[in-house]
This record gives C-alpha cells, sequence and structure tokens, in this order.
C-alpha cells in the first residue's frame, strides 16, 4: 500500500512538473549526427511566415552535450525572421558569445517560393550566398574564431525578443518551413569541383525521401527565450520534404493538406497531365509533358503521407511519356480503395497529382 501510495505520488509530481515547466507552443529541429569543420552547405527551402516566427538553417557546436561553457561557442546562421517578407538574417557566433549579425535585403520573398541557401566555411574566411549570389563575405578576426567542429541543423521556433521578431499572435498557428534537400561540400582547397575556386567536393545530399536516422537526429529539447519546446513530432517526413513545424501543444505535426505542399511546382517546360481514368479501379495513366530532356522521379503517397512505391531516376526525352501505375505497392500487393497523391520530381522542382483509387 505504501509502495503504491509513493508511486502515486511520484506520477502526480511528474506530470504536474510537465504542466509548470512546458513551455506554450511546440516547434522542430533537425541536426546531423555528424559534426564537421569547413566545408560548403547548401538547402533549398521555404522559409515559414509569421510575426515572432524564425525558421533557419546553421551549423553549431553543441558545446552542451559535452558539458563545456560558452567560451566554446561557435555558429554560422542562416535566419528567416517572419515578421519580414524582404529579408534574411545571417550571423556568426564565436566564444563566449560575442555575434555579428546582418540583416540583407532580399528581391525575393523568400516566405513564397524556394530558393537555394550556402554557406562557404573555410579557415580564412565564411561566404553566404542566396541563389549562387554572394550576399555576404566575412574575413575578419570572427572567421579565425570559427574552428571547432559543427553540426548541422535547421529549426522552427517562437523567440520571447518582440524587439527582434516583432509581436506573437498564436492565431497564425500552425505554421511550417520546408526544406526540399541538404548537401554537405567538403573543403579541399584547390582540388575540388564546385563553390568558389573549386575549393569543395560533393560528399553528400539528402532529398529528405525519408528520415535517414543515420545522419540526423530529431532534438528533444528548449531553451531561455524560447517559447517553444522542440518535439520529435514537429519535425515530419512526407511528400519529398522535410518539415518543420510550429503549433500549440494539442496539434502537433504536419497537418495541411498534402496538395498544399505543391508549393513549386515544375516548369512549364515539364508538367503532369489529368490522370485517367480518375478514379480508376485496374490502372490509371499519368500524362508526363516534357519541351526539354531530363532526370525524373516519382513518388505515390497515401493521405497519412506514407509512401506506397517510389521509382528510380529515369531520362525523360522532349515528347509526351506515360506513366501508369497498376494500384499496387512496392510489396506488389493490392492497395486498398482511397485517395493516392502522384508525385513526380527533378532536382529543382515537385508536383502533384491526385488520383482515387476504388476496388
Amino acid at each position: 500500500m505504501k509502495k503504491q501510495f509513493c508511486l502515486n505520488k511520484l506520477l502526480f509530481f511528474i506530470f504536474f512538473s510537465i504542466l509548470i515547466f512546458s513551455k506554450p507552443y511546440k516547434g522542430g529541429e533537425l541536426r546531423t549526427e555528424d559534426s564537421f569543420r569547413y566545408g560548403r552547405l547548401e538547402v533549398r527551402m521555404k522559409a515559414a511566415f509569421g510575426n515572432g516566427v524564425v525558421s533557419s538553417f546553421f551549423t553549431y557546436n553543441d558545446f552542451w552535450e559535452d558539458g563545456l561553457d560558452n567560451s566554446y561557442w561557435n555558429e554560422i546562421d542562416f535566419e528567416w525572421l517572419g515578421n519580414y517578407d524582404d529579408k534574411v538574417q545571417t550571423n556568426l557566433i564565436i566564444q563566449n558569445e560575442w555575434d555579428l549579425p546582418e540583416l540583407f535585403d532580399l528581391n525575393i520573398n523568400p516566405h513564397e517560393d524556394f530558393h537555394i541557401y550556402a554557406i562557404e566555411w573555410t579557415p580564412l574566411n565564411v561566404n553566404f550566398f542566396m541563389d549562387d549570389q554572394l550576399i555576404r563575405s566575412v574575413t575578419n578576426f570572427y572567421s579565425d574564431s570559427l574552428y571547432h567542429y559543427q553540426k548541422l541543423m535547421m529549426n522552427i521556433w517562437q523567440p520571447t525578443y518582440e524587439d527582434w521578431v516583432g509581436e506573437f499572435d498564436s492565431s497564425i498557428l500552425p505554421v511550417y518551413a520546408f526544406y526540399d534537400w541538404v548537401k554537405y561540400y567538403a573543403y579541399v582547397p584547390n582540388s575540388g569541383n564546385a563553390g568558389t575556386d573549386n575549393d569543395f567536393i560533393l560528399m553528400w545530399t539528402d532529398d529528405f525521401d525519408y528520415y535517414d536516422a543515420s545522419r540526423w537526429d530529431k532534438a528533444n529539447h528548449t531553451w531561455d527565450g524560447n517559447n517553444c519546446d522542440l518535439i520529435y513530432s514537429n519535425v515530419v517526413f512526407e511528400y519529398g520534404y522535410l518539415i518543420l513545424c510550429l503549433t500549440n501543444s494539442t496539434n502537433t505535426g504536419y497537418n495541411g493538406d498534402p496538395l498544399s505542399v505543391q508549393l513549386d511546382p515544375l516548369p512549364k517546360t515539364i508538367s503532369i497531365g489529368s490522370p485517367f481514368p480518375n478514379p480508376f479501379n485496374n490502372s490509371v495513366v499519368l500524362p508526363i509533358t516534357t519541351m526539354e530532356s531530363g532526370l525524373v522521379e516519382y513518388s505515390i503517397f497515401d493521405v497519412k503521407g506514407e509512401k506506397i512505391m517510389s521509382s528510380k531516376s529515369f531520362f525523360i526525352d522532349k515528347d509526351i511519356k506515360h506513366i501508369s501505375w497498376n494500384g499496387k505497392g512496392s510489396n506488389g500487393k493490392d492497395i486498398s480503395s482511397g485517395t493516392y497523391f502522384f508525385q513526380i520530381k527533378n532536382k529543382n522542382h515537385s508536383e502533384i497529382r491526385k488520383v482515387s483509387f476504388l476496388k
């Protein structure tokens, strides 16, 4: 009886502590398992919009993990502040939390379209790029001080600093940041084939078709000045994207319409025509129209975002190509009746069409 009383008391304490110390909102963060020193890091992404919202792409020496103090701080940031529709912030943070932020005026809205952003980090400088345009170069003692190994990270969160990000209105929730792919290039001066002066060589690409737990960790933490707990369920892999979610505490994860992920349709040189027949009960045909040759691949998802099947990359010449699907999954078994989403993509774009299967 005494044991049961103590157990109940402990459970009540744990539950009460969660209620007291839990943050009002929930964000998400993805970080690499490995740490890197120097290299070129690229992302194709669409940032989250809204006052009080920050989405990011950055490197970070996770010194807290090793029990060190902030004299080991190293960080290189791209930060998209949701209160601006024409800017991005870059920043360097070095030992003892010295930082060097700078807002850069863009000629685009980073919350409306996908763009490619890159960081080049060498012992001599740190360069920031947008769509292959150099937007900032740092060559002073800040870049000299960035010599610790760092992880690559992406997150979405709600800062308490209104003078930085604007006043937050929780009625905008949920909001999402979409990441199409990430690439890591090693720094190999005078012997590479990419980046400035060909000083970099591509080591890996992640297209976010699935969660690669051997490369990435989902975060589960928070910090002072952040109104969010970062939680696993707000790091979502669906429809060929990494989706970082900022939500309230009861409606976590990605809850958007799958078709709303079609944020960046393929250019007019390639498109998906109307599936026929639709609904179908035997096979469905999807016409792919191309005006230029190139490699494409396709995947099929159910309404829960689970991948039913996918193709390897294949070459399409200038013409109309018909892709057929027989209503079977990658295991060769018949699927159940319902709504499915056919996605075709190349290295820069994707498009989705909805089909209905009736047995």
